[in-house]
């Protein structure tokens, strides 16, 4: 499925009618590339897609909390509407072998104090009222709503995924993905009827498991308690945390710009300069190491390798074909003079076979030949493919850390020349030096903290889980001893039931999607970073959900050793491989995506991401976003182009062709 056009009537900073035609893949082209400076409507236009789409449904999306449905649209409604109606009209062409076209128009007016909405869906040009009255059911088939924001997002949420060091946000996008929030409401759903109907049950003589039942809830409460408790403690210490990192790295700075330890002890600074040294020269005799492997000075001709061992393997079956000729011929002959003595030379089945195995004689002749042809030995041949798969990758994976520890240590080693060479107050890099002890001090009672948090929480979890399933057992046993003809027993019995078969498949369900998300998280990340990036493998737990990132070594990494921009990248590959996993075909929108990537990163978005991401992508960017080199790379991918025009006068937003006043060729 793809977008054929979005049309805005008087929505939000839009005034008036917008129409914006979109294409499909055409070669290379699959991205309309949409220029608009900050406060402009990008996000206004990302915003009409899922309000179009959602209605109601979208409206948490597009405020980040709950709001009035009513009231967002009162709020869409452009301020210099002189009517005060307005309209998202999409429309895209489904990939069926009708080629089915869908017009989805969402319209309201305000009249009074009163908001009047309306939706009219369109196929093929004729309205159809079934798909209009029914279309919140339909577009969950389309386009579920947990898999659209995998499709269409924007920085924010690349940056959420990011920063997000426990991995929450991704395992609620995971659990999305594979249908685990629709199970986990449906459940909550189910509790509370069996709940109600569990305070329903006929007195009988159940007093000694009605006693335990209430224990069992009462301590389940207790948990739950503790539970609430411990995410508070744990959410206040997180940002109490993170503002204790940022004024120890000030302070740090501040400390090394007025000499550091040399105020204090020069001793210490030399031997650490010492220590740096003998650092740099063991990070040189390991790059000498590595430079001095056999494999090493094949990794600059990679490619070439890969060219030779093909010529080999041709080189092979050409000899093979060779040698095997004279065989062919001979063994040709005694089947002709034996067909011969049982057939007469000139009957037709002779002729048919004569003609055949002189064709197939031509066809061996007419082969390519060789002469004193270079073979390798077995051993060789697999030496060279061992180094194509695995070897050439943990080389460059190995060289890549060699020089950034490299580079780290000599700026280090400057940095101490520089103080080696200068004066320093005593007093004040004392004080300053203090205070690093008790922002240290304060930062890692505060990771403990936070750790002891998760510990008890993941303990309290456990045990909520124990007492969950002692409680089953006992409704269970309550519902036998109750009356049988008493409905609430029956509904009692199966919804309890229908619960522990529901918590198994969820486990299930996980196990068996989340090896191919693996996968494909994986896969994405090393096509997106490729040599730059230290991560080389990225597991996810099936039962937890959490994430491991593994280095060349097999060593775990911590998110927080990757740069900013690896981190945006892993942020990228985590909703592309979501993205694959769901199996489905839709476009892209992206909202300002490049904002926090350095040039590298920038690079490899624009030449790997855009033009694989889907068939059709929407790019939503700034002038300082996609300009320059950056621009040039993506002309060979752009079908289309618009920019957002702000007028001052009117303070409204119009949609134009082209890219900030330029045409793309």
């Amino acid at each position: 499925m793809h977008f054929s056009s979005i049309e805005l009537y008087n929505f939000g900073i839009y005034n008036g009618l917008h129409t914006m035609n979109l294409l499909d893949q055409q070669g290379k082209r699959n991205v309309t590339l949409v220029g608009g400076m900050n406060g402009r409507g990008k996000t206004t236009l990302l915003d009409s897609i899922f309000l179009c789409l959602y209605g109601r449904k979208a409206s948490e999306f597009i405020t980040g909390k709950k709001e009035a449905y009513n009231k967002i649209l009162k709020d869409r409604i452009n301020k210099s509407a002189s009517n005060k109606t307005t309209h998202i009209k999409i429309t895209m062409e489904m990939d069926n072998d009708e080629n089915t076209i869908i017009s989805i128009k969402r319209s309201w007016q305000q009249t009074a104090n009163k908001i009047d909405s309306k939706l009219v869906v369109e196929k093929n040009g004729i309205v159809d009222a079934y798909l209009s009255d029914n279309w919140e059911y339909y577009v969950e088939e389309l386009v579920p709503f947990g898999i659209a924001k995998f499709f269409f997002f924007d920085n924010e949420k690349i940056s959420q995924i990011a920063d997000d060091d426990a991995f929450d946000k991704i395992k609620d996008s995971i659990k999305s993905l594979i249908g685990v929030t629709t199970i986990e409401s449906l459940c909550g759903h189910i509790e509370k009827i069996r709940k109600s109907k569990k305070a329903k049950l006929k007195k009988s003589d159940t007093n000694l498991l009605s006693k335990e039942n209430d224990e069992i809830e009462a301590l389940k409460l207790s948990i739950d308690a503790r539970m609430q408790s411990l995410n508070f403690q744990r959410a206040s210490l997180v940002p109490k945390l993170a503002k204790t990192i940022e004024t120890l790295e000030k302070t740090e700075d501040e400390f090394w710009k007025k000499g550091g330890n040399l105020g204090i002890n020069k001793d210490s600074i030399t031997r650490d300069q010492n220590a740096l040294k003998e650092k740099a020269t063991k990070l040189k005799e390991e790059a000498l190491l590595l430079a001095s492997n056999p494999a090493s000075p094949l990794c600059l001709c990679k490619e070439l390798s890969i060219q030779v061992f093909n010529k080999i393997s041709s080189t092979e079956e050409i000899l093979a074909k060779q040698y095997s000729t004279p065989f062919l011929k001979k063994m040709y002959d005694s089947l002709l003079n034996d067909f011969k003595m049982s057939f007469n030379d000139t009957t037709a089945s002779y002729n048919l076979l004569l003609q055949l195995i002189n064709k197939q004689l031509n066809d061996l002749d007419s082969a390519s030949t060789l002469e004193n042809a270079n073979l390798l030995t077995p051993v060789a041949k697999a030496l060279i493919e061992k180094f194509i798969s695995t070897e050439a990758r943990e080389i460059q994976s190995k060289a890549v850390l060699l020089t950034s520890e490299h580079a780290r240590v000599l700026t280090a080693l400057s940095q101490l020349e520089v103080h080696l060479s200068s004066s320093a107050e005593k007093a004040a890099t004392i004080e300053l030096l203090n205070s690093i002890k008790e922002l240290q001090a304060q930062r890692i009672q505060y990771e403990t903290d936070i750790a002891k948090c998760d510990e008890q929480l993941k303990a309290a979890s456990l045990e909520y889980i124990k007492l969950m399933k002692r409680s089953d057992a006992l409704v269970l046993k309550l519902a036998s001893n109750a009356d049988t003809s008493d409905d609430n027993v029956r509904i009692l019995e199966y919804s309890t039931m229908t619960l522990e078969i529901m918590h198994e498949f969820v486990q299930r369900l996980q196990a068996q999607k989340v090896s191919l998300l693996e996968a494909n998280i994986t896969k994405c990340f090393e096509f997106l970073a490729q040599k730059q990036g230290i991560i080389t493998s990225i597991s996810i737990n099936p039962e937890t959900l959490d994430i491991t990132l593994k280095d060349y070594n097999n060593g775990i990494l911590l998110k927080e050793q990757l740069s900013a921009g690896e981190k945006q990248m892993f942020a990228i590959s985590i909703l592309w491989g979501l993205a694959l996993t769901s199996g489905y075909k839709l476009p892209v929108v992206i909202d300002t995506p490049m904002a926090r990537l350095d040039s590298a990163h920038r690079t490899n978005f624009i030449n790997k991401y855009l033009p694989n991401a889907s068939s059709q992508v929407i790019v939503l960017s700034t002038d300082e976003e996609i300009f320059g080199k950056y621009l040039e790379d993506i002309k060979g991918y752009v079908n289309n182009t618009y920019t957002l025009v702000y007028d001052e006068y009117s303070k409204c937003s119009s949609i134009k062709p082209g890219y900030f006043g330029g045409v793309l060729q």
